[in-house]
Order: C-alpha cells, then sequence, then structure tokens
C-alpha cells in the first residue's frame, strides 16, 4: 500500500551513522519545541488516565510531572488518526526502550480501545528523526475496510519456540506465573524479523483482569532482551504493535539510507509504504518494494541466526521453553 509523502522538513536532525543511542540534547528539536496548536492531550500512561487542566492545576508550583506522556500530530501524517505519543515528556528521555518503558507504553491499548489501533517505533538510524523518547499510533480504520490486516500481518513465519517464562529454579520469585504464552517466530521474507504472539492461558486460576495486565509484562520481558542485543550490537530496530498489544514485530535493520527514494520507518515496513517523489511513487511496484527491503532493509541472515541462537540460550538459560 502507497502513500505519497510530500518532501520532508529539512530542519529535522539526520542522525550519524553507526549509532543508535545518542544522548539527549536539548539545543537539538524535541516534542519540547512542538507548536501549542499540535498537541492533542495530555495523560498518563502509568495509571491509564487521561489529564485535564485540573490536574495542572493542583500540580506543586514548579514541580515537574514526570508520569506526564504527551500527544501530539504527526508530522507526516498518513491518515488523520496518525499521532505521536512521547513518553515521559517532562524526563526528556532519549530514542531507547527497556522493559519498564514498554509495558508503560502498552497501557494505550487501555486508554485507546480500539481494536484497528496499531503502534510503532523507530530507533535512531531506524527512521527516527527527533531523538526525544515517542511512538506513533494510527487507526488502521482509517484506511477503510479494504485494509484488515497490516501486509506485514500476512507474511509467513516460522516458529522458533514458546514460553510461559516458568522459571527453571522453583526459587525464584516470579510476575509471570505461567498465565501468558510467548511465541516467537521468525519471518525472512522480504527482510528477516521476529514475530511474537501472547497468548492467554485459560487453564490459568488467575483473574482475567489479572491475566490482562501480566500479558504485557511477558511480552516486555521478552521483547526487551532482543532489543538489547539490538542495541549493544548497534543494530537499528523498528517495533511494530498490532492485535491490541498481542503481537509484536521486531525488525532489526541496516543503517537507513536517507537518498532513497523510499522512506524506511515502521509504517513503511509494515507495508504502509510511503515515497519520497511523484515520480517513484507512480512507477514503484510490488517487486520493486520487496527488492528494496532485502537489499536495503535486511540484515544478513547470518547475523540474524547468530542473535537468534543467542535469545534461545538466555532463556533457555532461565524458562523452562518449547523449541520447534
Amino acid at each position: 500500500m502507497d502513500y505519497f509523502n510530500e518532501e520532508e522538513d529539512t530542519d529535522f536532525l539526520i542522525f550519524e551513522k553507526n549509532n543508535v543511542y545518542i544522548d539527549y540534547n536539548s539545543n537539538l528539536f524535541t516534542f519540547h519545541n512542538v507548536d501549542e496548536e499540535e498537541k492533542i492531550i495530555e495523560i498518563d500512561l502509568d495509571n491509564c488516565e487521561i489529564k485535564n487542566e485540573n490536574d495542572k492545576d493542583n500540580d506543586v508550583e514548579d514541580e515537574i510531572d514526570t508520569k506526564t506522556d504527551l500527544i501530539t500530530l504527526s508530522y507526516f501524517p498518513l491518515c488523520i488518526t496518525h499521532c505521536n505519543i512521547t513518553l515521559c515528556y517532562e524526563q526528556d528521555l532519549p530514542q531507547v526502550l527497556s522493559n519498564e518503558l514498554i509495558v508503560q507504553f502498552m497501557n494505550i491499548y487501555t486508554i485507546i480501545n480500539n481494536s484497528s489501533l496499531i503502534c510503532g517505533y523507530d530507533s535512531l538510524g531506524g527512521g527516527c528523526i527527533i531523538n526525544h523518547l515517542h511512538f506513533e499510533f494510527l487507526m488502521l480504520d482509517d484506511f477503510g475496510k479494504e485494509i484488515p490486516l497490516l501486509p506485514i500481518e500476512t507474511r509467513s513465519s516460522k516458529a522458533i519456540f514458546e514460553t510461559k517464562l516458568k522459571y527453571k529454579n522453583e526459587t525464584e520469585i516470579s510476575m509471570f506465573d505461567g498465565t501468558t504464552t510467548i511465541k516467537v517466530s521468525q519471518m525472512n521474507e522480504p527482510f528477516n524479523c521476529w514475530k511474537m504472539e501472547c497468548t492467554l492461558n485459560k487453564e490459568s486460576n488467575s483473574e482475567i483482569s489479572a491475566m490482562e495486565n501480566l500479558f504485557q509484562n511477558s511480552m516486555g520481558h521478552i521483547a526487551n532482551l532482543i532489543l538489547t542485543k539490538l542495541i549493544n550490537k548497534a543494530i537499528p530496530h523498528n517495533l511494530i504493535m498490532t492485535n491490541q498489544g498481542r503481537t509484536f514485530y521486531i525488525i532489526p535493520r541496516k543503517f537507513e539510507n536517507r537518498k532513497q527514494l523510499l522512506n524506511s520507518c515502521w509504517n513503511d515496513l509494515a507495508g504502509l509504504v510511503t515515497c519520497k517523489d511523484q515520480q517513484t511513487f507512480d512507477k514503484i511496484q510490488d517487486d520493486d518494494i520487496n527488492k528494496f527491503f532485502k537489499n536495503e532493509i535486511s540484515i544478513e541472515d547470518k547475523t540474524f541466526e547468530e542473535i537468534n541462537d543467542d535469545i534461545v540460550k538466555q532463556i533457555d538459560s532461565v524458562f523452562e521453553i518449547t523449541k520447534f
């Protein structure tokens, strides 16, 4: 699915190559610089609350509200609901994820109860142009009933392992308790990536509401393990969340070449592909897009398999797993 994107604003920072972590820098463009009319609403993802003016009035003078998450309009919107959400807005965090931040962000699915909600994240070198911790989201419904699923959701995958995150060491105190099962698969066309799927175990005695919360911890834990390996290896990456947060796609990738005629942000890799000029948009074919993904985005098979092996070994050393 292709959507023409007007020429990008040259005022945005282009990050240096071979670096996926850069400290936050207030001298560069951040979400503190957005115009007031671009700000939509402040929320508190930690507590699944929408903030209002009374909350601000009740704050202690000069005290920074570190729980504020800011929703703003996307600079390059694909549809009317395409927005940015800056996590812990006042903490000025750089564009790097952790287990806690992933779990915190997943509360967006509680605040926005819409089954077509799609969320995405670009690392530095992977399409991100603002080093101020943020995700993006949009409603797939905006594209009409003819797009019930993202193209990435229709591609085949091969299961690697699944786990209920039960510790092998029974003396370990667990926050997972076997109430969820995480299945990790690999996808190799048109680029190498991981697919994570979470299911709630019906045989569990836990209350359904508690299980709903636990799946976020489970998904966050496994996703963070994979992302940490990519960060340590200085590999750019994209994260896509679908199925109300129960399916993740983690895409390790080559560093973005901003001179290419196709964009390569999370939405492009999900299948909502955008072009940088009208001529490319008019001529581009599916085979051209798949070739671009394979040659310019996908990491080498050998590197992908090495990371795969590391992930399985690390999880197998701690948790009971089933290998496929």
